[in-house]
């Protein structure tokens, strides 16, 4: 791993706490006494899940640690440009991990139903059963889940936890550690326009951007690179778009004919929802995406007037006060029609 720059202690440069800390004392302590790691993060990975889970394990490698890279899902297109992104693989190791590290969520079933089986087993094993460790900045979670917690719902991403835990280590700032860090920022604030942008996330860029990060590199690679078949993708979502009654809720459709249409086999739908949300007059937008078994995954955006994450939960879901998500079965038009009624509940409560 080649170095660059080292950052300061994080106490120097952004706000921290006793509690952090002390969690990510527990964290780098686990990292000393295990050898072998699984990292991980939940499906439909977004570019916070992938730029911390690839953060993560070049950390862990500069530590000296094995790692296996995993998820369910593919590398989006727009992220592939990280190094250590082509090593990410969708089948889970069958030889032994100390320590299972997920990112970006603190639930097993967020990783996907192959992940929390495989976790159950290992964690059910008679000698040396297999530890977990949660980094993460939602709201939602499971505290009962993991060993380790490294977890802030003050933090804009999961990557700016990352990058307390490589500094607090002491590990030099590489330039494909620091393009990781910096892809979980700028995708999670959605390129610090969102209201979790904070002076501490600008002050943490302006640390990596001094590790040799180039803001229009960034910026190229992830939002003006994109294929045909995403627009041709784009056009077809548009067209689905309804609103309610009210105007302030406005829903999006995504059906896998839609992907044949396109020419293409790959999702490529992230960051739709947003043309939505940008609608004068609508205060929460919703995508539903088709998957299996008459499922629909459920994304929410929402302007700040409405915590979408408190709507997601009542379905299974979670997430942030203004992105969340959940899945629902049911047909398009059904789950519509329950959606439309949640949501004006909650924009007509006072």
């Amino acid at each position: 791993m080649t170095s660059s720059t080292r950052v300061d202690a994080p106490s120097e440069i952004v706000p921290t706490s006793s509690h952090l800390d002390d969690a990510i004392k527990r964290f780098l302590s686990q990292v000393a006494q295990n050898q072998r790691f699984l990292v991980v993060a939940h499906t439909s990975p977004d570019g916070d899940a992938i730029g911390s889970s690839v953060a993560m394990t070049l950390f862990l490698e500069a530590m000296g640690k094995d790692v296996v890279l995993y998820n369910r899902d593919p590398v989006p297109y727009n992220f592939g440009f990280l190094e250590g992104a082509d090593r990410l693989v969708q089948e889970l190791p069958q030889g032994p991990i100390d320590v299972a590290v997920i990112l970006d969520c603190a639930e097993a079933a967020r990783v996907g139903d192959d992940f929390a089986a495989w976790l159950g087993e290992r964690q059910g094993a008679a000698s040396a059963p297999i530890k977990v460790a949660v980094v993460d900045h939602h709201k939602t979670w499971n505290s009962e889940f993991a060993d380790v917690y490294v977890r802030d719902v003050r933090a804009a991403a999961a990557g700016e936890l990352v990058w307390r835990i490589a500094t607090a280590a002491g590990v030099a700032m590489s330039i494909g550690l620091a393009e990781a860090l910096y892809c979980c920022l700028m995708t999670d604030t959605g390129s610090f326009r969102y209201s979790n942008t904070s002076r501490t996330t600008f002050r943490i860029a302006g640390e990596l951007i001094e590790a040799g990060v180039e803001p229009w590199k960034m910026t190229s690679e992830i939002y003006e690179s994109q294929p045909r078949e995403r627009l041709t993708l784009l056009a077809m979502v548009l067209d689905t778009l309804e609103f309610s009654g009210c105007g302030r809720l406005a829903f999006l459709r995504v059906e896998d004919k839609m992907f044949a249409a396109a020419g293409t086999d790959t999702d490529l739908t992230d960051g739709f929802i947003n043309y939505a949300r940008a609608i004068r007059g609508v205060e929460v937008a919703t995508q539903i995406r088709e998957a299996a078994d008459g499922a629909w995954r459920i994304s929410f955006r929402s302007r700040g007037k409405v915590d979408v994450s408190a709507l997601a939960a009542k379905f299974g879901g979670g997430g942030h006060y203004n992105a969340a998500g959940c899945t629902i079965v049911g047909t398009s038009d059904e789950i519509v029609e329950k959606l439309s009624q949640a949501l004006v509940d909650l924009l007509d409560t006072p």
